[in-house]
């Protein structure tokens, strides 16, 4: 990979490749030690956090191998770091990631991605990985160790992940949240076969899930009591932190989901009305205020952005607002 980039503190762009074990490894000796966010609510009952760990097994066992690795390289207890990270909450009073699909002029399928979180949140690593029986994929990993909040694989499947805000029924085992677009950027060579395994996978948290390859994309709306599947409009789809499927709505309960809203219909606007090129339309829209789509709030705002071509196999990141921050050139993974 000639291609290096540099992107300023605290984020990084690490290069993982070899056995899961061994990417475990290298992950736990890059990493500073293990601290628990203050944040996240607390760890799960020791059964509860068995059973999820029993899900992750059946479903990517590379995983806990990794997990065995980072632990060892870290000189830590996987018994005692699994619960740590095993997130069966999403306990916050504010989300604000955003992801668009579009089919461009000329037929082009491009996403735009921004995901917007707590400044506090130190944890913000691009990670180009290429394990042994898996897919190379390259996406942004946060403070969940060994997770993926977005990224796009060799095959050009793009996966992006937002919280949703709805009321939460009591915790149930499930695959945790964070080790999603992992697993399917792992196992997954098209839209088709992520959906397929997102519909049968055991969720125990409200999620949204934007999922694309160079033909075709889904959001797929989740929560533990029902799914839904909504496709492109007009070569148009997406995705922000409501249940926008008329099945799943009541599952907001009390939560106010017109903020959400509102970027959802800013994004929709800006890609119809724009006259600019795809690749310039996408960051205009990415960087709207209006809303706001890119957000810049006290002690809150958008952490990074990414924009692909998955036809042309073309990546860019940018390590803060997108109005702000610059788009660098991202090697494609494989």
């Amino acid at each position: 990979m000639s291609e290096v980039l540099r992107p300023p503190s605290p984020y990084r762009f690490l290069k993982l490749e070899g056995t899961y074990r061994e990417i475990g490894e290298q992950l736990g000796r890059l990493g500073p030690p293990f601290r628990r966010p203050f944040w996240w609510p607390p760890p799960p009952d020791p059964a509860l956090a068995a059973a999820c760990r029993q899900w992750v097994a059946r479903w990517h066992p590379g995983l806990l191998e990794e997990y065995a690795g980072y632990a060892a390289a870290q000189g830590l207890n996987l018994e005692v770091l699994w619960p740590q990270i095993c997130r069966t909450s999403l306990r916050a009073r504010r989300f604000g990631c955003s992801t668009v699909m579009w089919r461009g002029p000329g037929g082009a399928l491009w996403v735009g991605r921004n995901y917007d979180f707590l400044l506090l949140q130190r944890g913000r690593d691009l990670i180009w990985l290429r394990p042994v029986g898996g897919l190379a994929s390259v996406g942004m990993m946060g403070s969940l160790v060994g997770g993926r909040y977005d990224g796009v694989n060799e095959a050009g499947l793009f996966v992006s992940l937002h919280a949703v805000m709805a009321e939460e029924t009591p915790p149930r085992p499930g695959i945790p949240f964070h080790l999603i677009p992992r697993i399917l950027l792992d196992r997954c060579r098209s839209a088709e076969e992520a959906l397929d395994l997102l519909l049968r996978m055991p969720h125990g948290l409200p999620l949204n899930l934007l999922i694309a390859d160079p033909h075709r994309g889904y959001a797929v709306e989740i929560h533990p009591e029902g799914q839904a599947v909504r496709e492109p409009e007009e070569g148009l789809l997406v995705v922000t932190n409501h249940y926008e499927h008329p099945a799943l709505r009541r599952w907001h309960g009390a939560r106010d989901p017109r903020p959400s809203m509102l970027r959802q219909e800013a994004l929709e606007r800006r890609i119809r009305t724009g006259a600019e090129p795809p690749r310039e339309r996408l960051q205009e829209a990415l960087s709207d205020h209006s809303a706001p789509v890119c957000g810049h709030r006290p002690g809150f705002a958008t952490l990074w952005s990414a924009i692909a071509n998955l036809t042309s196999r073309t990546l860019e990141y940018a390590f803060g607002p997108p109005c702000v921050a610059a788009f660098q050139p991202v090697p494609w993974p494989g």
